[in-house]
């Protein structure tokens, strides 16, 4: 019998090889244990979300949308993709939303017949959240705030958490794009409110969308490097990590046109590192940037309670470094409303720039445009 029959037959069998019961939502899988249907799975995206405490234990589920899609598409089953589409047309908005980016992949929007409909659906859905939040928040005016640059002389300042900045100051950051639409966004809210912000870039993303990476510097914000892939770099050996650091360096630092190693500023994905990456990361002359306020965008979906739990973080914290993903819908939403929270809180907004001549990047005559 086929793998394509077996995955397809009797309405959805199992996409993993293994006898069993498919585990509950709250439980990962064991090795060797069924993943379920493609019911069974696209029902329990959004339960496993909400069961891992950390974003690198997200990561590595399974149960993420994009795995379960990705592994319809490996079985080449038209009858599968089209018993994809009839659960993900089963599904409430609020759970359907997961999937909006891995249906938009041309690879898979092609072989999806359903991917206009659930689109617009998911396009109404956000639309409608965006609405829910501006009614229990409304924004009389478009904030502006003050805006501070901050010079860091890379040489001394080797590592940052809150920035060492004001009670009343925060640093905005954005990690995990460029995104090709998402991005611009977040660039258009920030141009409005004259806010200067830091992307930590993957290189992978900003080799992708050269122009969008670009488009960061044009504005005048700052961008570093977030490695190549977006490894646990505490979960890679040491040359592989060292790798993922430079060659993540070299991807962004071309996209903008810079000479590979002239990137000031770089973050540890998940803030994970060990002694030997810190020390590596600092020896090539770079300022670590990690943050005290962490937005959980990724995975807080909902507009209004985000916006809560961003509340949340500035009464707690009160300054410091704040972490958003400019790679989510939900933040593109909100982000408005934590500009006018800041400016009614009569916040200032900082950002760190390289200071001394040796830590400023400078265009490469070999790739200026």
């Amino acid at each position: 019998m086929s793998t394509c029959f077996v995955a397809v037959a009797l309405g959805g069998a199992l996409l993993a090889a293994g006898p069993g019961v498919p585990p509950t939502p709250s439980a990962p899988p064991t090795p060797g244990a069924p993943l379920g249907t493609v019911r069974q799975q696209v029902r329990r995206a959004k339960a496993d979300l909400a069961s891992h405490a950390s974003l690198p234990e997200y990561h590595e589920s399974p149960f993420q949308p994009s795995e379960i899609v990705e592994r319809i598409h490996a079985l080449q089953s038209e009858q599968a993709w089209a018993e994809l589409c009839r659960e993900l047309g089963a599904l409430p908005d609020d759970e359907l939303e997961l999937f909006e980016d891995t249906v938009r992949r041309p690879e898979h929007a092609r072989h999806l017949p359903c991917a206009g409909k659930l689109l617009a659906r998911i396009d109404a859905y956000w639309k409608a959240s965006e609405r829910k939040l501006a009614s229990a928040h409304p924004i009389a005016a478009a904030p502006t705030l003050p805006n501070r640059p901050v010079a860091v002389d890379v040489s001394k300042d080797a590592i940052f958490t809150d920035g060492h900045v004001a009670d009343d100051e925060i640093v905005l950051t954005f990690d995990d794009g460029p995104h090709p639409t998402r991005t611009p966004r977040v660039l258009q809210i920030l141009a409005a409110a004259h806010v200067k912000a830091m992307f930590f870039e993957i290189g992978r993303n900003a080799s992708a969308h050269p122009d969008v990476a670009r488009g960061v510097l044009a504005a005048g914000h700052t961008v570093g490097s977030h490695t190549f892939s977006h490894p646990n770099m505490a979960r890679i050996d040491e040359r592989h990590a060292e790798s993922e650091v430079e060659s993540g360096d070299a991807s962004v630092s071309l996209a903008l046109g810079f000479r590979p190693g002239d990137l000031p500023f770089f973050r540890f994905p998940y803030g994970a590192k060990t002694p030997l990456e810190q020390g590596f990361v600092s020896r090539r002359g770079n300022t670590t940037v990690f943050w005290n306020m962490d937005s959980q965008d990724w995975k807080i979906r909902d507009p209004h309670k985000l916006f809560m739990s961003v509340l949340s973080e500035l009464d707690r914290a009160r300054h410091g470094i704040i972490l958003f993903h400019d790679i989510h819908e939900q933040t593109v939403i909100v982000l408005p409303h934590v500009l006018a929270e800041l400016q009614a809180r009569h916040m200032k907004t900082v950002v760190f720039v390289a200071g001394g001549a040796a830590s400023t990047p400078s265009p490469s005559p070999a790739w200026e445009r």
